[in-house]
């Protein structure tokens, strides 16, 4: 069979951008979402949550995009002068320089998790913010601190599942295509600690560029088994204006997408099963 999880990132980003996620729970095909302990209205996504019981809730590790939880004297290889966390392109430059020590990112990583669940959450998977756990050093934290919190499921490596050529951006297809040739073994080493992961992976690609055709022809060539597909559903507004990220107006594009009622009968017709990691956690026979 194949298996489906819609898995909303940023659930704690923004107000708007939490309420676009549980609505497209509500009428559309998301069924999880990744929590930013970091988030500026984490808060609300805690209490959203509650709220919506039905919603799949993992976490959103954070090293790349405003302050971390963890004081900066603890980790001053991860933040600027401003106590600020490094953008993605700075950490990848320190981290590939031997400059950050991984302790600091299993402290903040730790930090992160722990809040979510001192809110009442029990997480049921992790993923990372800018995809960072494409590092090996920074996947093999994430393997260890898995196995510490008893979390079973992780978001695969990279894109392996991705959408038709004349779709998404080709900048993103191409580090899509570059990481998949360097992760095998780091994934196996997963494999080998218990940790699932997904059979197949697709988003990363049609990120700022998801359309209801290129969405349609993406999952028209799911393979066997379970597949993730990461969104960004968001409703523009003054806060999401604001924040420092360049999915902004495209945000409540992907809503309109993830959130129309007639994928249910589309997905049901080609016999795609929507599903979430804590259901498949919880299952007590393999897919």
């Amino acid at each position: 069979m194949k298996h489906l999880i819609v898995n909303a990132d940023d659930f704690g980003y923004t107000p708007g951008v939490n309420r676009a996620i549980v609505d497209a729970l509500r009428t559309g095909i998301v069924t999880s979402t990744s929590l930013m302990a970091t988030g500026a209205a984490f808060e609300d996504a805690v209490e959203r949550a509650r709220q919506n019981p039905d919603l799949d809730v993992g976490c959103h590790l954070n090293l790349v995009e405003g302050m971390p939880l963890s004081p900066r004297s603890q980790i001053p290889h991860l933040v600027k002068a401003d106590g600020r966390f490094c953008n993605l392109v700075e950490l990848a430059f320190r981290v590939a320089a031997g400059r950050v020590p991984m302790p600091e990112v299993e402290r903040e990583f730790s930090a992160q998790i722990e809040k979510i669940i001192a809110a009442g959450i029990q997480p049921s998977h992790l993923d990372t913010h800018q995809h960072t756990h494409l590092h090996p050093k920074i996947a093999a934290v994430l393997v260890r601190l898995a196995r510490r919190y008893n979390i079973s499921w992780v978001r695969r490596l990279c894109e392996n599942c991705t959408p038709p050529l004349r779709e998404g951006q080709w900048r993103r297809r191409i580090v899509a295509a570059a990481s998949y040739l360097f992760v095998s073994s780091l994934q196996r080493q997963m494999d080998q600690h218990g940790l699932r992961t997904p059979d197949a992976f697709t988003g990363f690609v049609l990120t700022g560029r998801l359309t209801t055709p290129a969405l349609r022809a993406t999952l028209a060539g799911l393979p066997e088994g379970v597949t993730e597909l990461m969104c960004h559903p968001g409703y523009f507004d003054p806060d999401l204006e604001a924040a420092p990220t360049m999915l902004k107006r495209k945000r409540e594009i992907e809503f309109r997408i993830v959130a129309d009622a007639s994928w249910g009968n589309w997905l049901r017709e080609r016999g795609i099963v929507l599903t979430s990691f804590r259901e498949l956690a919880a299952a007590t026979q393999p897919l």
